[in-house]
């Protein structure tokens, strides 16, 4: 951690630990959210170039990379609350956009909103586990 960071909260006129569990909603949460951050952080599949210094093709390749081992980590860590895939996502993609957003912000939550029962039944599993993906197409003219 930056040694600025830690020195002002060194000397800070409140308890900062306090401050966090408010923030994150409870020690409990608290806890597994340094869990997850731990897991991220110490992952070398996650140990990639910065994406500054990468090409657009290479930036791409990295993010579906990296996108794909989020899913089966997800899996294998059994993390299945919303709260705490997002904050995994989060750890993991930093400031860079991930493959997979569109699916995340767009697709699942149209699905969510506009499908009746029987799709329901059909899309949201399919969805739910990648094996059915949303992205966007933009088909007005001079929108790319």
């Amino acid at each position: 951690m930056n040694p600025d960071i830690i020195k002002e909260r060194q000397n800070a006129s409140f308890d900062v630990e306090k401050v966090t569990y408010i923030l994150d909603g409870g020690p409990e949460k608290t806890k597994r959210k340094r869990e997850i951050e731990t897991l991220v952080i110490n992952d070398p599949d996650f140990d990639e170039v910065d994406p500054n210094f990468l090409s657009r093709s290479e930036r791409y390749d990295q993010a579906v990379r990296k996108s794909a081992q989020m899913i089966l980590k997800i899996r294998e860590y059994g993390i299945s609350d919303p709260e705490e895939i997002y904050f995994y996502k989060s750890m993991m993609t930093g400031n860079h956009h991930e493959a997979l957003g569109l699916h995340y912000v767009m697709f699942l939550p149209t699905l969510y909103s506009q499908c009746d029962q029987e799709q329901s039944k059909k899309w949201l599993p399919l969805a739910e586990s990648f094996r059915a993906l949303g992205t966007y197409a933009q088909t007005e003219l001079g929108h790319g």
